[in-house]
């Protein structure tokens, strides 16, 4: 935990990222009839500040201190908890919507699920390895999600939207996983 926590901190004081919150979280928060959220490794803030403007009242958990001090005391709906997802479980039936942005830990898969509640929606986008096979795989594999996994991972949801495509917005050359569903019972 340590060993991230620092290696993320120091990417937060020397990279620039993002400023405005995802396409697909703007797009698609609106569908929440709660206003109760979390926000998965939340990095810079972008995307817990745009739900905090629209009344969410955020959790916003993220290991590394620095960026969570980027935009934490900037909205009073904003609470900023510093944690390891590979130690953190997210409550069971607590949130009416759970945005996951480019951060994948499988062992939450079943987290995520449980820790929406009835109605709650899940917006999850992550990078896709979508290498031929015969291809070297991505450096830190584990990072990638395989063609379909997202989807696969979440079955027990009602799926509202799924793709898989290249991420057009960025300008980059990654593949990004994207899912949108409802926890109905």
């Amino acid at each position: 935990m340590l060993q991230d926590r620092l290696k993320w901190n120091e990417r937060y004081q020397i990279e620039k990222y993002p400023q405005g919150p995802s396409a697909i979280v703007k797009q698609y928060a609106r569908l929440s009839r709660g206003k109760k959220a979390l926000d998965i490794a939340a990095g810079n803030g972008r995307n817990s500040l745009f739900l905090a403007d629209q009344g969410f009242v955020v959790d916003a958990i993220d290991i590394a201190d620095t960026g969570l001090s980027l935009f934490s005391g900037k909205h009073p709906n904003i609470h900023p908890i510093c944690a390891d997802f590979d130690n953190f479980d997210i409550p069971a039936n607590h949130y009416d919507l759970i945005v996951n942005v480019k951060f994948l830990n499988r062992r939450l898969f079943p987290y995520i699920t449980a820790g929406l509640n009835p109605g709650g929606i899940l917006i999850f986008q992550t990078l896709l390895d979508m290498l031929d096979s015969d291809q070297n795989p991505p450096e830190h594999a584990d990072y990638y999600l395989s063609q379909n996994e997202l989807l696969h991972a979440f079955l027990a949801l009602k799926i509202l939207l799924y793709s898989e495509a290249k991420d057009e917005a960025s300008g980059d050359v990654a593949w990004l996983a994207s899912l949108v569903a409802i926890k109905t019972c």
